[in-house]
């Protein structure tokens, strides 16, 4: 396809990333390329294995692709769920893919990098619904160095860049434990199996906040448009689907979807609560013909994070949409598909 926009997905065996590699794969006018420090799995499609510390080793690897028009870059150093991340590295990996990208992409015209938590919900409580423009919160947060390092680096240049920023992204990715669906599903599967109500274990004010999430192939959706939309050249953009939901109003929805009698709020840190409930597990997991084990399937010291934000979690979307974009999920019937999807896959047991 001569004139299509060949995208590298910088990152892209991770949680964003697939779903941008699978739009681009399947959309007219795109064609995408992985890049991650292994190949895909089973080799499938057009992969670069690359370190993004291996400055040297990295423009090697982009050479052999001087088609590529477009970067997506939604790749991170090793991080914890809170806390100072790691700035230097984050930093540094960046700066070696445009350092590559402008040496060896003759046609390289637009970076599109994805940031979480840019608002600083891991935090505390932020000015809602957030806004593109709203002020940074204290430092440290790598996000906010990587975009000014972009805007800086683009001056007297031909190529622009973008940005999205979601919320928490969802997405049946069986394997991958840090997941809000999977990790509540086992959460559950494990209560049914000692015979307790479905309690909720956060912290007693993230009962009545607003949360919000992205399905992850609304963000597929969104970047692609980015890259495609002229007028979100050199701008970035919130990318959540659009609508949003207390625990206190979800959680019965939830207990009904997994078979449970919705409990009372009783906090209880899972990282701690959940250590001893493998075996549990392992009975359900025998009972049903499940695929994975527990530490596959659940991340707990993740759920105590997304559990116990007691502050409101709300981005604005009114920026995407007066620049063109109408896509959103309804969060309640995409909790339902994404269960089904676990179950479908024989990661969840049936209701």
């Amino acid at each position: 396809m001569a004139d299509a926009r060949v995208v590298l997905v910088v990152g892209a065996s991770g949680a964003a990333a697939t779903r941008i590699v699978e739009r681009a794969s399947h959309t007219a006018g795109f064609e995408a390329v992985g890049l991650s420090r292994r190949t895909a799995p089973g080799g499938a499609g057009d992969w670069i294995a690359a370190d993004l510390l291996d400055a040297a080793g990295l423009a090697r690897a982009l050479s052999a692709r001087p088609d590529i028009t477009h970067v997506v870059y939604a790749s991170r150093a090793p991080h914890a769920e809170s806390g100072v991340e790691d700035v230097p590295g984050n930093l540094s990996m960046l700066r070696n893919l445009l350092d590559a990208a402008e040496a060896a992409l003759p046609r390289f015209a637009h970076l599109h990098l994805v940031h979480a938590k840019w608002y600083g919900m891991h935090i505390g409580p932020y000015r809602t619904p957030a806004r593109e423009g709203d002020p940074r919160h204290m430092p440290p947060n790598f996000y906010y160095d990587q975009q000014d390092l972009v805007a800086e680096r683009r001056r007297g240049k031909a190529w622009v860049w973008t940005a999205s920023r979601p919320g928490f992204v969802l997405d049946v990715a069986p394997g991958r434990a840090r997941n809000m669906v999977s990790t509540l599903g086992a959460y559950a599967a494990i209560c049914r199996e000692l015979g307790l109500p479905f309690d909720f274990p956060g912290r007693p004010g993230a009962w009545a906040a607003l949360l919000e999430v992205t399905d992850a192939r609304l963000l597929a959706e969104g970047v692609l448009w980015m890259l495609a939309e002229p007028r979100c050249a050199n701008h970035a953009f919130n990318m959540v689907n659009g609508d949003c939901f207390r625990w206190r109003d979800f959680w019965p929805w939830l207990a009904e979807r997994f078979g449970l009698r919705a409990g009372t709020v009783r906090p209880m840190p899972l990282a701690r609560w959940m250590a001893d409930k493998a075996p549990v597990w392992e009975r359900v997991r025998e009972r049903h013909g499940l695929a994975l084990p527990l530490e596959e399937v659940a991340d707990w010291a993740f759920a105590d994070f997304f559990l116990g934000l007691e502050w409101d979690v709300l981005s604005s979307m009114a920026a995407a949409r007066a620049a063109g974009f109408t896509g959103a999920v309804d969060t309640w019937a995409m909790f339902a598909e994404q269960i089904a999807g676990y179950r479908a896959a024989k990661v969840l047991p049936p209701a």
